[in-house]
C-alpha cells in the first residue's frame, strides 16, 4: 500500500432524465470497492467516497413536464431512485451530492466569480450544433453528417450569446502535465485520445446558455445560467468540503469513456482558470453492452439493477459487475452470465465450500479447531491489493478464486469426511488450514462482496464453529 494521508475518490454524477441501469451502478460498485479498499488499508476516517445526481438543465425541465409535476418534486423524487438503488448495492458514498442542493449553487457561482476575475471569462456568441439529449454542442469533427455520436440523432444548429471559458488557451497547460504525470489519465489509450485531442487544439467553450430557467444564474448575467455541464463538474470541488476539511484535490474520479474529454479538457481547465490544483488521476471506464449492444431506452435493453438485486442479491451482482469486464474495456453483461457465475463460482464454489467444511468441524470436531493461516497467503493479498489499485478487479477476483479452489481441491482430494474417520490429527490440521484460507478469502472479499465476507468471518473465526447457513441460496 502506498503511503497516504487520504485518498478523495468520486464518481461522474447521473443526469436524472431517466431511472438508474446497470450501467450506472457498474461504475458507482467499481467506485465502492475501491474506497472499501483504502478504508482497510488506509483507516475509514481518511477515505471519502462521493456520488450523486446531476438535476439541472432543458432536459431535465422537459422531463417534468412531461411527467406532470413541479420541477423541484420530479428531481427530489428521481434523485431518491439512484440513492435506493445504490443503497440496495451497499455502495456507501461519504455523501450523495445533488447539483439542486445550497451549498453546490453557491459553490459553482463563487467559482466562477473567481474564474471571471482572473480574466478567463469573456462574453460572445456562439453558432454550433447541439444536441438536446446530451445538452451538448458538437464541433463538425466530432459529429460527422451532423449527427450525435451518443444519440445518433440530427444535432440542431444553435446561434445564442453566451458568456465562454478560454480553454484553448488553458488547454496549453493540461499536456505537459499529463506528460509529467502530475495529471494521470488511465488507461493510457484513453490519456493518448485526451493527447490527441489537445494536440488538435480545442475551442474555448460556452460556460452558459440563455433562455434555460431551470440551473444555476450567473451571478453577474441573471439572464443566463451556468451550462449543465460546468454546473456538473464543480460538484466534485463541492463535495470535497467536509466540515473544516477541504479533500480536494481528488485521488481518482472515475468516469465513462463518454464525458472522458470533459473531465479531461474541460475540467481541468476549469480548475487551472480558477488557481486549483488538478485532479490526481482520471479513470475512464468502457461501456456494459447486452448481447453486444450499448444499453439505450429506444433499443428496450436497460436492465434495472434492482431486479438483480431482487433475485440474486446485492454481493452476486457486485461480483459479475467486477468479475466479468475488464474495468477500461467494453464488455457484455446479461442474466445468463449473473446466473452462471451464482450457480458455479458463488454457491458451488465458494458457497459449499464454508457450509462443507464447517459441517465436518462440528461433526468431527465438535466444532471447536484451531485456525491456522497459510504463510503464502501473505505475498498474495499483497499482490490482490496491487490489482485493486490498479483498476483491475476482475484479475483481483480471479486471484481470490485461486484461493477457492484449492480450498475445495483439498478437500475433494483428501476426502475430509472419510479422514476424519481415520487420522483425526491430520484431519484437524487440514481443516484448519482450509478455515485459515477462508478468513484470508473473506477478508480479501470485503470490498467486493461485503455481506458475504462478514458471514464467511463470523463462520469461521467462531469460538465454536457451527454448520454455515447457505451463503448462495438456490434460485429458482
Amino acid at each position: 500500500m502506498k503511503n497516504t494521508d487520504k485518498f478523495y475518490i468520486t464518481t461522474a454524477i447521473d443526469y436524472i432524465n431517466a431511472k438508474p441501469h446497470i450501467g450506472h451502478a457498474y461504475e458507482k460498485v467499481a467506485s465502492d470497492v475501491l474506497a472499501r479498499h483504502y478504508a482497510a488499508n488506509i483507516g475509514r476516517d481518511k477515505v471519502r467516497f462521493l456520488t450523486g445526481t446531476d438535476e439541472h438543465g432543458a432536459k431535465i425541465a422537459k422531463a417534468a413536464e412531461t411527467d406532470g409535476r413541479p420541477l423541484e418534486d420530479f428531481a427530489r423524487e428521481t434523485a431518491a431512485k439512484f440513492s435506493f438503488a445504490w443503497d440496495q448495492l451497499n455502495i456507501e458514498p461519504d455523501r450523495f451530492i445533488r447539483t439542486t442542493d445550497a451549498d453546490h449553487i453557491a459553490t459553482v457561482q463563487s467559482l466562477l466569480v473567481t474564474i471571471k476575475e482572473n480574466g478567463f471569462l469573456y462574453e460572445g456568441e456562439y453558432e454550433g450544433l447541439y444536441c438536446t439529449a446530451c445538452e451538448t454542442f458538437y464541433t463538425e469533427t466530432d459529429a460527422t453528417d451532423h449527427i450525435c455520436p451518443i444519440h445518433k440523432t440530427v444535432l440542431e444548429l444553435l446561434k445564442e450569446k453566451n458568456w465562454f471559458l478560454k480553454v484553448n488557451e488553458l488547454s496549453q497547460q493540461i499536456k505537459p502535465k499529463i506528460a509529467s504525470g502530475e495529471f494521470v489519465i488511465w488507461p493510457i489509450s484513453a490519456a493518448h485520445e485526451i493527447t490527441s485531442w489537445l494536440n488538435q487544439g480545442f475551442k474555448d467553450i460556452a460556460i452558459s446558455r440563455p433562455n434555460v430557467k431551470w440551473g444555476i444564474p450567473l451571478p453577474w448575467d441573471k439572464d443566463q445560467t451556468v451550462y449543465v455541464w460546468v454546473d456538473a463538474l464543480i460538484n466534485y470541488i463541492t463535495g470535497a468540503k467536509d466540515g473544516d476539511k477541504n479533500w480536494w484535490p481528488a485521488n481518482v474520479h472515475v468516469v465513462g469513456k463518454d464525458i472522458a474529454k470533459f473531465h479531461c479538457i474541460i475540467w481541468p481547465a476549469i480548475l487551472l482558470a480558477a488557481g486549483l490544483e488538478l485532479p490526481k488521476q482520471v479513470v475512464v471506464h468502457g461501456y456494459l453492452t447486452i448481447g453486444g449492444q450499448k444499453m439505450s431506452k429506444s433499443v428496450g435493453n436497460v436492465i434495472d439493477p434492482n431486479d438483480w438485486v431482487a433475485k440474486y442479491g446485492a454481493d452476486a451482482v457486485r461480483y459479475l459487475l467486477m468479475r466479468e469486464v475488464a474495468f477500461g474495456q467494453d464488455g457484455d453483461v446479461s442474466e445468463e452470465k449473473l446466473r452462471t457465475r451464482y450457480t458455479g463460482e458463488l454457491a458451488n464454489g465458494l458457497g459449499n465450500l464454508v457450509s462443507r467444511i464447517t459441517t465436518l468441524v462440528e461433526n468431527y470436531l465438535g466444532g471447536e479447531v484451531v485456525v491456522d493461516t497459510i504463510d503464502e497467503q501473505n505475498s498474495e493479498s499483497n499482490e490482490i491489493h496491487t490489482l485493486i489499485q490498479q483498476f483491475a478487479f476482475h484479475d483481483a477476483l480471479a486471484k481470490i478464486w485461486v484461493w477457492v479452489a484449492w480450498a475445495n481441491k483439498t478437500v475433494d482430494e483428501k476426502k475430509l469426511w472419510e479422514l476424519a474417520k481415520t487420522d483425526l490429527e491430520d484431519f484437524r490440521k487440514t481443516a484448519a488450514g482450509i478455515l485459515g484460507a477462508l478468513e484470508i478469502i473473506a477478508k480479501e472479499l470485503r470490498p467486493f462482496m461485503p455481506e458475504t465476507a462478514e458471514k464467511i468471518l463470523i463462520a469461521v473465526t467462531a469460538k465454536k464453529i457451527t454448520k454455515a447457513e447457505p451463503l448462495f441460496p438456490r434460485i429458482g
